[in-house]
């Protein structure tokens, strides 16, 4: 491997590049399919203040990337062509600066014009969700958090907003607070003991304001990571939609909302115990269980997948259509309405930032589906091209 080479390696490892990186790689790459992922590279060139003198250069990005997958054989069902760990390396580097999953489709398509894209205009379009909740304390008080400065909070804790999140110190109340995060939101908590807990759009945390008892145990609705602080003497709990997962000091991400068929805890680091009934697992890192229909069950689990909410990331690798839009509608508090024939069980692959307007990110998802989406004030409608 010569050097060009070596440094290529090095830049598509990385999350963000520098502008010197970027022009870098515009004249080093080439050898480029697909002119609708071009307009939009470009189109998050410019997002990041940088001019491309030759368009044609922010095409060979994609065909260097291209070059560096490997296909997915494809089941017998229904389901969009997807690239096998498309998200190592490359794609990292892809939603990074360039924002163009879509391209893991394109690269095998006839170019369709993106004219033929979303409707209305970007002038209706729909800001991402961001760090919003509500505080619910135990003396029934409601705190909207993100109408607050950051510094101390009246209640029956040691506690504090700072930098969007919550952290509480140690205190000798018993009350529980519940913090919760609308359609558009999401927080981190910093619990008493030093766990953390990022919280996902429409989700809601119980917990006491500090563990008094002979255990730690809280209760979530909706999705949330946990980083649990290490307590051999005093396990940690988290009740869930019929479940109990159980920890000792460990991170971990459960997925649960009400409105999904399959409920999913991912561990990344430690050891948990999964409890649903008479049934229960425990886990090793890397290792996902499912509970659907009742029934418990153990996988493999794909860490990156589970935890890209968390690092400002939609991930879809092989998920069916209705699940990634309820993922959407969840972010962006949008509605969804399905136009007569449309398979909601059509499996799609993608990725796009959740910091993009709703446009944008519809926009990669028209790239990896033959679908077409529509905006009319909060209302997306999905019929076919």
């Amino acid at each position: 491997m010569n050097h060009s080479e070596t440094y290529l390696n090095e830049l598509l490892a990385k999350e963000h590049w520098t502008e010197e990186e970027c022009r870098w790689l515009l004249h080093y790459l080439e050898e480029t399919p697909g002119t609708e992922l071009k307009s939009l590279m470009l189109e998050r060139f410019r997002a990041h203040g940088l001019e491309v003198q030759d368009p044609a250069l922010a095409e060979n990005l994609l065909g260097r990337i291209h070059a560096r997958m490997q296909p997915l054989p494809l089941p017998e069902t229904k389901i969009v062509p997807l690239y096998r760990r498309w998200w190592k390396g490359a794609a990292a580097a892809v939603i990074g600066v360039a924002a163009v999953a879509g391209a893991m489709y394109l690269m095998q398509q006839p170019s369709k014009p993106l004219t033929a894209g979303l409707t209305p205009a970007a002038a209706e379009d729909v800001a991402p969700g961001g760090n919003k909740a509500r505080l619910l304390l135990g003396n029934g008080k409601s705190l909207v958090l993100d109408q607050m400065a950051d510094g101390p909070i009246s209640g029956d804790a040691q506690l504090h907003k700072e930098d969007a999140a919550l952290v509480y110190g140690p205190s000798g109340g018993n009350s529980s607070n519940t913090l919760i995060t609308p359609k558009g939101g999401q927080y981190r908590v910093q619990l008493e003991d030093g766990t953390k807990v990022w919280l996902n759009a429409a989700s809601s945390l119980e917990y006491p304001v500090a563990f008094n008892g002979v255990d730690r145990t809280v209760r979530l609705t909706g999705e949330a990571y946990f980083e649990v602080a290490k307590n051999a003497t005093k396990p940690f709990f988290v009740q869930v939609n019929g479940m109990t997962v159980q920890v000792l000091g460990t991170n971990f991400n459960i997925n649960a909302y009400a409105e999904e068929k399959r409920f999913t805890t991912t561990l990344l680091e430690g050891a948990v115990r999964v409890v649903a009934g008479n049934q229960r697992f425990t886990l090793a890192p890397g290792e996902q269980t499912s509970l659907e229909q009742g029934v418990l069950q153990r996988t493999s689990g794909d860490a990156e997948d589970a935890i890209a909410w968390k690092n400002g990331i939609f991930t879809f690798k092989n998920h069916e259509l209705a699940a990634v839009m309820r993922d959407i509608s969840r972010w962006y508090d949008v509605n969804i309405i399905y136009d007569k024939g449309i398979d909601e069980k059509i499996h799609v692959t993608g990725a796009m930032r959740r910091q993009d307007n709703l446009t944008q990110a519809l926009k990669i998802l028209e790239l990896t589906a033959d679908l077409h989406f529509a905006v009319q004030g909060k209302t997306i409608t999905v019929s076919k091209k």
